[in-house]
């Protein structure tokens, strides 16, 4: 057995692991990297209330605490009798609340050894009294107790810290087994408000809880490690985050202490992506979760994007955001028998949706202490997709429901939800008030267009696209983006971004495409933008564009006109090179619409005429060349030459319709006057 072992309600059995080093890529994994992208501030990185860890010792109580010489910044106080370091929950603290987690600007850590932490030190399981006062916000359990324990023993443990959880408003992250087993440990994970935790490769227990409730789908969410004693706390350093953040304005002190927890979970849940696991399914209606991978896996970006879009309001007459939550209460015998969320999927391609709903049970007391015997009442709270009418609120068929008998969440996840309207409702046949927390999200869908199609090496004249998305725009968008097209990047044009970043209240943001300028006879290249669909957002249509990278006209004119070998040749294709030997330069050529590879000067040469007693030059050019400056030059004496209004006036110029223009100029001085004269013209590039 991989992970940690410890006996209740006394430890003898322990288990030890080799401690593993904490992997460098694994909040990339989650999306953290993405979101530190996106939301560029606000990201908590502390839990100021501190954090708890609690770690299976040995046989006599020690060796469970973290290496307080491996942290840097962390008071660590240790809450239980025992000594000595533990490489295992060193590694765990790594994950939690040391430099390779989420909060690494977490300073006070709560050490525990876990028979201490589940007795007398804390809990006080083996008893019918209260836990004691838990004032740090996150637990962290990377440790089981995988049999020999009395059902009495395991309800006991589960009731008292579901009771804690909701009085004092932390988060409780726990561990299953390693091994792809259906039986679950006894400890911890059996309980109900607490968040259980796999892995994302499906190596872990996942089964139907036995104890306290039976047939409750377990675990509740992976993550991205080998052993679930370090996938635990990634799944808790995310925990820490997004109850950090709950507790800051504008969410606190709106919240009242039990709603920190059962937000947090729903956040966590309806966050999970499927699309990096093997397969995800629910097998009916009455199950909440895939069978191995609970609601998915790990996806701080997606939960914290959840939190972001702000508390929303239920309604029967106006709509709520398409992601949002929601904290509140349902009773069945009153008008608030159920809460609807109506919302718009305003994209035009069909986007993912995730839901999730947590409540916790009604732990039984008398006066300070659990009930003898032990006992919890649990509501039946149910979640529906509906389908809208467009520009109604009437709720039409069920598209999806979660309407577990046994679990406290209920968890919806539609693959693909076209653009419409929907509604999603919390119900309950409880005649008691029910405190919930539901949280959702879609996916935006991002299109791209080249809106400006053309980028001309001539000028450096830039390209532009223009990336767009669907759907509230309350939060930052990060997209990234794939390249392709004929011109390659960092050679013919600058190189591009991975990513573009759509901020807050913009519904749109634009990639520059900044062309380099060579010599070379490339000819046109394309410069193709795509959006990457991944799990944080949904390729539209058009998911792709394409600028055309201009090449220099003349460069372009040597592309169609000589092969490689010839371009590379400058007696073939050099401006003054004439290889049809036609007297004509490829310069002239180019200037004035010749082939270089025909001897077809006398069709294209400047003509030369006499009207009304002026001296005229006619000539055809392309009309669209944009790189060539034309000027007629006049001579008296064919040694030297002048230009300008003084000597030459231009006629004017025709448009034959077919690509070429005409244009005719004229000498200012009359034969007359100088009746020796001469006329030329140059082209220049």
């Amino acid at each position: 057995m991989d992970h940690r072992n410890t006996q209740f309600p006394i430890g003898l059995l322990l288990v030890l692991l080799l401690a593993l080093p904490a992997r460098a890529d694994w909040r990339d994994d989650i999306g953290y990297t993405r979101l530190n992208q996106t939301f560029t501030t606000g990201v908590p990185t502390s839990v100021s209330g501190g954090v708890t860890q609690a770690e299976a010792g040995d046989a006599n109580g020690n060796s469970y605490l973290p290496d307080a010489t491996s942290f840097t910044g962390q008071t660590i106080t240790n809450k239980s009798s025992g000594t000595g370091a533990s490489g295992h929950a060193t590694t765990v603290g790594s994950y939690f609340y040391g430099g390779g987690s989420l909060i690494p600007a977490t300073s006070q850590v709560d050490a525990y050894n876990a028979n201490s932490w589940l007795t007398d030190g804390y809990l006080r399981a083996n008893s019918y009294n209260f836990p004691l006062s838990e004032s740090r916000h996150i637990q962290n359990h990377s440790w089981i107790s995988q049999s020999g324990n009395s059902a009495t023993a395991i309800s006991s443990v589960n009731l008292h810290l579901d009771f804690a959880i909701n009085r004092d408003g932390f988060t409780s992250v726990v561990g299953v087994n390693n091994g792809a087993s259906t039986t679950l440990p006894d400890l911890l994970c059996q309980s109900y408000h607490t968040v259980s935790v796999g892995l994302a490769n499906g190596a872990h227990s996942a089964g139907l809880t036995t104890q306290d409730g039976a047939g409750r789908m377990k675990p509740d969410i992976v993550a991205f490690e080998s052993l679930t004693s370090f996938s635990t706390p990634q799944v808790a350093s995310a925990a820490g985050l997004l109850a950090e953040k709950l507790r800051n304005t504008p969410y606190s002190p709106a919240l009242v202490t039990a709603d920190y927890p059962r937000l947090t979970k729903a956040l966590l849940l309806a966050g999970a992506a499927k699309e990096p696991l093997s397969s995800w399914s629910r097998a009916s209606t009455a199950n909440p979760y895939d069978a191995v991978y609970g609601a998915g896996a790990l996806n701080i970006l997606l939960s914290y994007r959840i939190l972001s879009a702000g508390r929303q309001t239920a309604s029967s007459s106006a709509l709520a955001a398409d992601t949002g939550w929601a904290s509140a209460s349902v009773r069945s015998s009153t008008t608030a028998a159920s809460r609807t969320f109506f919302f718009d999927v305003s994209s035009a391609t069909p986007v993912p949706f995730s839901a999730a709903l947590t409540w916790h049970r009604n732990i039984n007391t008398t006066g300070t202490q659990l009930s003898n015997p032990l006992g919890y009442t649990l509501a039946n709270l149910n979640l529906t997709l509906y389908a809208v009418g467009a520009g109604t609120f009437t709720l039409g068929s069920v598209i999806d429901s979660s309407v577990s008998t046994v679990d406290n969440v209920e968890h919806i996840y539609r693959a693909s939800l076209t653009p419409g309207r929907y509604a999603l409702q919390v119900s309950s046949a409880s005649s008691t008030t029910i405190s919930y927390a539901l949280a959702w999200r879609t996916s935006p869908a991002v299109t791209v267009a080249a809106s400006i199609p053309t980028a001309r090496e001539l000028d450096g004249a830039t390209g532009r696209f223009t990336v767009t998305r669907t759907g509230p725009n309350t939060s930052p968008l990060l997209v990234p983006l794939t390249w392709g097209g004929t011109a390659v990047a960092d050679t013919h044009y600058t190189t591009p971004p991975a990513t573009v970043l759509i901020p807050a209240g913009s519904n749109s943001a634009t990639v520059t495409i900044t062309p380099a300028a060579d010599s070379l006879a490339q000819g046109d290249r394309t410069i193709t933008l795509g959006v990457a669909s991944d799990y944080s957002l949904t390729a539209g249509t058009a998911s792709s564009a394409t600028i055309t990278l201009q090449d220099k006209p003349y460069d372009a004119w040597r592309f169609e006109h000589f092969t490689t070998e010839e371009l590379a040749d400058v007696t073939v294709s050099g401006l003054s090179a004439d290889p049809d030997a036609d007297g004509q330069p490829n310069l002239l050529e180019y200037a004035l619409g010749a082939d270089p590879r025909s001897p077809d000067a006398s069709e294209h040469l400047p003509a030369v005429s006499i009207a009304s007693d002026h001296l005229n030059l006619t000539y055809t050019r392309p009309t669209t060349l944009a790189d060539i400056t034309y000027t007629v030059e006049w001579s008296a004496d064919l040694a030297s030459w002048s230009t300008g209004n003084s000597v030459t006036e231009t006629l004017g110029s025709t448009d034959n319709g077919d690509g070429t223009t005409t244009v005719i100029v004229r000498a200012v001085s009359t034969l007359a006057d100088t009746p020796r004269q001469f006329l030329r013209l140059r082209a220049t590039r």
